[in-house]
């Protein structure tokens, strides 16, 4: 599993951000937003998008209960 955090400097629109980091095609299986922070997994790695310093994209260890059962 691929865990990407995203931190933005204000409360985004998550699914128009989403979108625009990892395109409108992307499947995640397990999100988390709260705030100006959002966690998505992903089953195969992503390229995510640079949207410069405002958002911060980084990839996380997976969380144990993000993993299936």
């Amino acid at each position: 599993m691929y865990t990407y955090q995203i931190t933005a400097l204000f409360i985004p629109e998550w699914p128009s951000l989403f979108d625009s980091v990892f395109g409108v095609d992307a499947d995640c299986t397990a999100s988390l937003v709260s705030g100006n922070v959002g966690v998505y997994t992903f089953t195969s790695p992503q390229n995510p998008a640079n949207m410069g310093p405002l958002v911060k994209v980084e990839l996380i260890p997976t969380p144990a209960n993000h993993l299936p059962q």
